[in-house]
C-alpha cells in the first residue's frame, strides 16, 4: 500500500526493455502504456530508486511536495512525470516520458573522444531550450533544483528535453551502497540534519544552467559522475579568466548571469531570449545541430533502443485491441 496518500497512481504499464542503472543508481526500465490517456501510444520510462530504510513521513514529505508539483508540468522541452509511489518497502518508482537520443552527458563524452568541443552556437540552442523549460516551470511556481547534463536529453531532430523535475529531494534520501557486490549492504540512516532541505530558488536553475554552459564553452572538465555543474572556477578572478576563453555575445549573456547580481530582469525568459540571440542568425535546422553532435548525417543520436521503439510503435494495434476478456 502506498505510503503517499494524495499521490497519483501509476499508470498501467508493460515491461518492454531494461535500460540498466542511471546516474543516481536507480534503475530505469522502458515500458508500454496499457491505458488509453494523455500519454497516447508512446513509450514511457520507469525509475526505481531505493530510499534509505525507515525514514519518518516527515523526512519524506520535500520528496513528496515536489513530485507532486511536478506532475502538472505540461511544454515540449520537459518529460512529463506521469505518477509516482513509494510503496512499504521504501522504494519510490516515478513513470515519466521516454525521451529518445541522448543525455547532454554522453554527447559531451561523445566529443571529448574526438578531440574537439560543442559549438558555441550549438552550446547556445542548448541553454536557450533548457531555458525555455525552466521558464515554463518558474511561471507555475516550480523550481527544478538539479540542472545537470544527465537531466538533459537531446533528440534526434535536435530537439532538447530537461527531466527529471521533482527528483532532487530523492538525492538525499537514496540507500547508500557501501559494497557493489553486496547491494543489501547499506550505510547508516542519514542524520535528520543530513536530509534537511534547503529552498531552492529560482535563480539558482539559472546559475546552474550558466555554469553548465560554461563548462561546455570552455571544455572545462566536468565532474564524471554527472553530477550538478559546480563550475571548477568558483572566484570572480577564475570566472573572469574562463570567461575570456568565449566569445563576446555569450561572454555577456554569462557575465550577467554567474557575476552580476541578480534583478528583476533576471529570468529564465530574459535567458532564453539573450542565448538565442547568441546564434548565427538562427538559421540552423535541428537536423544541423544532430550532425554536429553525432556526426551521423542524417540520423541523430538514435541508440539500438530508440530503433527498437521505434519499429514497436509501428507494429503496436490500438489499446482496446490489446484487451484480452476475461
Amino acid at each position: 500500500m502506498s505510503v503517499l496518500p494524495f499521490s497519483p497512481r501509476l499508470p498501467a504499464f508493460a515491461p518492454i526493455h531494461p535500460l540498466g542503472r542511471g546516474p543516481l543508481g536507480e534503475w530505469v526500465s522502458l515500458v508500454w502504456p496499457l491505458e488509453q490517456g494523455e500519454q497516447g501510444d508512446r513509450p514511457l520510462v520507469v525509475k526505481t530508486f531505493l530510499l534509505a530504510p525507515g525514514l519518518a513521513p516527515e523526512t519524506r514529505l520535500p520528496l513528496e511536495e515536489a513530485l507532486t508539483r511536478a506532475v502538472p508540468l505540461r511544454h515540449p522541452g520537459i518529460a512529463r512525470l506521469h505518477g509516482f509511489q513509494v510503496d512499504a518497502r521504501d522504494t519510490l518508482t516515478v513513470v515519466s516520458d521516454y525521451v529518445p537520443g541522448c543525455s547532454l552527458a554522453t554527447a559531451r563524452r561523445r566529443v571529448a573522444g574526438r578531440g574537439t568541443r560543442l559549438s558555441e552556437a550549438f552550446v547556445c540552442h542548448v541553454g536557450a531550450e533548457v531555458a525555455g523549460a525552466l521558464h515554463a516551470a518558474h511561471a507555475t511556481k516550480v523550481v527544478h533544483g538539479d540542472v545537470r547534463p544527465n537531466r538533459i536529453r537531446l533528440g534526434p531532430r535536435g530537439e532538447v528535453t530537461l527531466t527529471d523535475f521533482g527528483l532532487r529531494p530523492a538525492c538525499r534520501l537514496l540507500r547508500r551502497f557501501t559494497s557493489p557486490a553486496r547491494p543489501d549492504e547499506v550505510a547508516p540512516l542519514p542524520a535528520p540534519e543530513d536530509v534537511a532541505e534547503t529552498r531552492v530558488e529560482a535563480r539558482e536553475d539559472l546559475r546552474a544552467l550558466g555554469r553548465l554552459l560554461l563548462e561546455l564553452l570552455t571544455g572545462r572538465a566536468g565532474n564524471p559522475t554527472g553530477a550538478p555543474a559546480s563550475a571548477s572556477v568558483e572566484s570572480r578572478a577564475e570566472l573572469e579568466e574562463a570567461l575570456r576563453e568565449v566569445s563576446p555575445a555569450p561572454r555577456e549573456v554569462l557575465r550577467r548571469l554567474l557575476l552580476d547580481v541578480p534583478g528583476e530582469g533576471a529570468t529564465a525568459a530574459r535567458l532564453q531570449a539573450d542565448l538565442r540571440a547568441c546564434l548565427d542568425g538562427g538559421t540552423r535546422t535541428g537536423a544541423e545541430w544532430v550532425r554536429e553532435l553525432a556526426a551521423l548525417p542524417g540520423t541523430g543520436p538514435l541508440s539500438p533502443v530508440d530503433v527498437y521503439v521505434g519499429a514497436a510503435s509501428v507494429m503496436t494495434v490500438p489499446v482496446r485491441e490489446r484487451v484480452l476478456k476475461s
